[in-house]
C-alpha cells in the first residue's frame, strides 16, 4: 500500500509535461503514470496543478553566527515558498574550512532542517587537503572559491585555483568583480585555465554583461556553468540602495542576463538568502526565489520547462543530486503543486524570515506554493507550516 497517491497532476519538466497519478512511499517516488495497481491509505487530487521537482537553492546562508536557532527558522522560511534542498554558503562568523568547522555547522543543521541540505566549504587557497578529508567523510558537498577581498579572511588569490583541481565534489567560483564596466573579471583567465584542465567549475553569482561575454565564446567547449541570484535578475542599483556582494547592476547588465537566462546561456538560480536586516551586507530572498520566478513566466520571460531547468534540473545534475530534480519512479518526494498565471503583491506580513525586510516588498511576485513535500511528507501549504516537526536530511553527491 502506498502512503499518498497525488491525482491527476500535470507534471512539469524541462523536457515537457504530462497529466499522471504520482504514488508516494516511504520518502520516495513509487509510481509515476496512468493508475497506480496499488491502493494508498490517503489521495489528494492534483486536478488543473502543476507539479515539479522540489526546488533546490545552492546558496544560502542559515548559519550566520552559529545559532542552531537561525537554521530551523530560515529553513522554515525556505520551504513555504517551494525550496526543498539548500547548499549553505560557507562562510559567516564560523567558517567551514576544514572537518572541525563542518562537523559544527553540521550540528546547527541537524537541530532541525525543514529543508534536506549539504554544506559548501570555502577554499581560502591552502586548505586543499583539509577539504578533501571533508568532502570524503560527507561533510560538504563542494568547494567555493571567493576570489578577490572578504572581511570574514576565506577569500583567496586565483593563482592558487589550481590547487582544488583535484577535488572531488563541485568546485565554485565567485569573481572579484565590482565594476561591470570593466573588460574582464580578476580570475576570469585562472578560471578558464582551471576548466581547460577538464575540472567542471560552477561560476556563482553571475551579473553582469562582461561575465556572459567571457562565457559565451566557451560555453560547450569547456566544463562550466553559471548561476544568478533573483536581486540580480529583478533589481537595479537605481532602485532602493542594498548591500550585497556582487553588487546590484544598472538596467543594461540586468536585461542582459534575461536574455541568457531565455537563451538558455545560465544553468540555475541561487538565492544567496542571507537572514540579515536592511543595514548589513546580504539580501533575503530564499523564500521568494520560486514565487518570483513564477512570475516570471506569467510576463513571458521563461517557460515553466525552463524554470523547472533553472529551480530543480540542473542545480540537482551540476552538484551530483541524482535522487532530486526529477519526477521518476526512485527519486526522492521532493515535490512542489502550484497554479499558474496568478500574481500578488509582496506583503511583509506574510514572509518567515528572521531577517525582518524583503527588497521585494509591493513588488509583483506569484503565490507560495499550494503543496509543498519534503521526503515525501506535506510540509507547507500556501505559504503556512503544516508538518509537526522537520523531514531535512542531509545531502550526499554521488560521482
Amino acid at each position: 500500500m502506498y502512503d499518498l497517491i497525488i491525482r491527476d497532476a500535470t507534471i512539469v519538466s524541462s523536457t515537457g509535461r504530462s497529466v499522471a497519478d504520482v504514488a508516494l512511499k516511504g520518502g520516495l517516488i513509487a509510481y509515476v503514470g496512468p493508475r497506480p495497481p496499488r491502493r494508498a491509505k490517503e489521495e489528494l487530487s492534483a486536478m488543473g496543478k502543476f507539479m515539479m521537482p522540489g526546488v533546490i537553492d545552492t546558496a544560502v546562508q542559515f548559519d550566520p553566527n552559529g545559532d542552531s536557532g537561525f537554521w530551523e527558522r530560515e529553513s522554515r522560511a525556505a520551504v513555504t515558498g517551494g525550496v526543498t534542498s539548500v547548499l549553505a554558503l560557507p562562510g559567516g562568523d564560523h567558517p567551514v574550512i576544514d572537518t572541525a568547522t563542518a562537523k559544527r555547522r553540521a550540528k546547527n543543521a541537524n537541530h532541525g532542517s525543514w529543508t534536506n541540505w549539504a554544506l559548501w566549504g570555502a577554499a581560502n587557497g591552502n586548505n586543499a587537503a583539509e577539504l578533501d578529508v571533508a568532502h570524503r567523510d560527507g561533510l560538504i558537498i563542494a568547494a567555493l572559491a571567493y576570489l578577490g577581498e572578504r572581511a570574514d579572511g576565506i577569500s583567496m588569490n586565483s593563482n592558487k585555483l589550481d590547487n582544488y583541481l583535484a577535488f572531488a565534489g563541485t568546485v565554485g567560483v565567485q569573481l572579484d568583480f565590482n565594476e561591470s564596466t570593466a573588460a574582464e573579471p580578476v580570475g576570469a583567465r585562472e578560471l578558464l585555465e582551471a576548466a581547460q584542465a577538464i575540472r567542471p567549475i560552477h561560476l556563482v553569482h553571475l551579473s553582469t554583461a562582461a561575465e556572459l561575454n567571457l562565457l559565451d565564446p566557451v560555453r560547450g567547449a569547456l566544463p562550466v556553468t553559471a548561476g544568478c541570484t533573483p536581486h540580480h535578475l529583478f533589481l537595479t542599483n537605481d532602485e532602493t540602495p542594498i548591500h550585497t556582494s556582487p553588487p546590484v547592476r544598472g538596467e543594461r547588465d540586468r536585461r542582459t542576463l534575461w536574455a541568457a537566462v531565455k537563451r538558455g546561456r545560465l544553468d540555475c538560480v541561487a538565492s544567496d538568502h542571507h537572514p540579515y536586516d536592511e543595514t548589513a551586507n546580504g539580501v533575503p530572498g530564499t523564500e521568494l526565489m520560486f514565487p518570483l520566478m513564477l512570475s516570471a513566466v506569467r510576463y513571458g520571460r521563461l517557460s515553466l520547462e525552463l524554470l523547472v531547468s533553472l529551480c530543480s534540473e540542473s542545480p540537482a545534475r551540476i552538484f551530483g543530486l541524482e535522487n532530486k530534480g526529477r519526477i521518476a519512479k526512485g527519486m526522492d518526494a521532493d515535490l512542489v503543486l502550484f497554479s499558474e498565471g496568478e500574481i500578488s503583491r509582496v506583503q511583509p506580513g506574510s514572509l518567515k524570515s528572521t531577517a525582518g525586510w524583503s527588497p521585494y516588498t509591493d513588488r509583483e511576485a506569484a503565490p507560495k506554493p499550494e503543496l509543498v513535500f519534503v521526503n515525501g511528507q506535506l510540509v507547507a501549504r500556501r505559504g503556512e507550516l503544516v508538518a509537526n516537526k522537520p523531514s531535512g536530511t542531509c545531502l550526499t553527491a554521488q560521482a
